[in-house]
Formats: structure tokens, C-alpha cells, sequence
């Protein structure tokens, strides 16, 4: 994994977990971002 993808699933895992962002990830999409990594 490069730095760039490092920095975007990065980016990505907090934008998701911010309390602010009532959206989120669903579970489903947690779990497969986290195989996908």
C-alpha cells in the first residue's frame, strides 16, 4: 500500500467516524474496507 492510499483510507476512516457526520459507515462497509486493507 502506498503513501497516497495510506492517506485517503485515512481520511476516509475519519470523515466515516466523526461524531458530526451522523451518516457513517455501515458496519457492512467498515468490514470490508478493513479486508480490503
Amino acid at each position: 500500500m502506498s503513501m497516497w492510499q495510506f492517506m485517503a483510507s485515512l481520511d476516509g476512516y475519519i470523515a466515516a467516524n466523526t461524531p458530526e457526520n451522523d451518516k457513517g459507515l455501515t458496519e457492512k462497509e467498515k468490514n470490508e474496507l478493513f479486508e480490503w486493507l
